[in-house]
């Protein structure tokens, strides 16, 4: 089995592991009994119609505390009214800070201008081992690849790692690993010079686990994409709805 490397891009491609998550905030998960809903329905919030990346982190705590501060120094200005000299030094200082601030916010909109929205749209929902995965991957606003965009189907299964104190105690942590993976690279048409869909799609052997988050040792699927452009490549990963088939 093929252990999990860190990717070396902004987006987090390979950790936090799905149990670590699912310890931070249990899943719901149908239980096999008669009548009880599908797996799919209550373990993870799926979106068919326009899924976001996994692992993507809500930033609008951090939008919000940079405008706060960006505010306060504005209003700090006001003890340029003062004839106090330390007032003035102090005022200098907070807008030397302010404007640090301001130029990170103008980084980040580049950055999120640049890299833009990306959502999976599945054509069909959920898919079953044995079958097929397809997709359409949404740019907004369009990516400008440079070359075929390298795609990865891979089933991963979060392995129970035990790590030894000193103390003489235990540390119990989890490693994604891939258990089952298939690379290929999804062409862009030549004569469209922007990206704005490509349809994605992937054959799923029949001899693997499908999707279970409700245990320690999860089992997932992921689609991974890198994406050539201009300066570093775009990444991104998706949890992928493949499951087993019901009896």
């Amino acid at each position: 089995m093929e252990p999990i490397e860190e990717s070396r891009e902004h987006q987090r491609l390979y950790a936090p592991s799905r149990s670590t998550l699912r310890g931070a905030e249990e899943s719901s998960v149908a239980s096999g009994r008669p009548g009880a809903e599908p797996p799919w329905a209550s373990d993870h919030p799926w979106r068919p119609k326009g899924q976001a990346p996994d692992y993507s982190e809500d930033t609008r705590g951090a939008w919000l505390v940079r405008a706060i501060v960006l505010a306060v120094i504005v209003l700090a200005n006001v003890g340029f009214l003062s004839r106090s000299r330390a007032v003035h030094s102090l005022v200098v200082i907070l807008d030397v800070c302010g404007a640090v601030v301001l130029l990170d916010v103008l980084v980040r909109v580049l950055h999120l201008f640049r890299r833009g929205v990306l959502r999976m749209r599945w054509k069909k929902f959920p898919a079953f081992v044995g079958g097929r995965l397809e997709g359409v991957l949404v740019a907004r606003p369009a990516l400008e690849p440079l070359a075929a965009v390298r795609t990865v189907l891979r089933c991963v299964r979060d392995e129970r790692v035990v790590h030894p104190e000193e103390t003489g105690g235990e540390v119990v942590s989890f490693e994604p690993v891939v258990i089952y993976q298939q690379i290929s690279e999804a062409p862009v048409p030549m004569d469209e010079i922007k990206m704005r869909e490509l349809s994605l799609s992937f054959d799923i052997p029949a001899d693997l686990p499908g999707t279970d988050l409700g245990r320690d040792e999860a089992v997932y699927w992921q689609v991974a994409l890198r994406i050539p452009t201009m300066g570093p490549d775009v990444e991104t990963v998706f949890l992928a709805p493949v499951y087993a088939r019901p009896a």
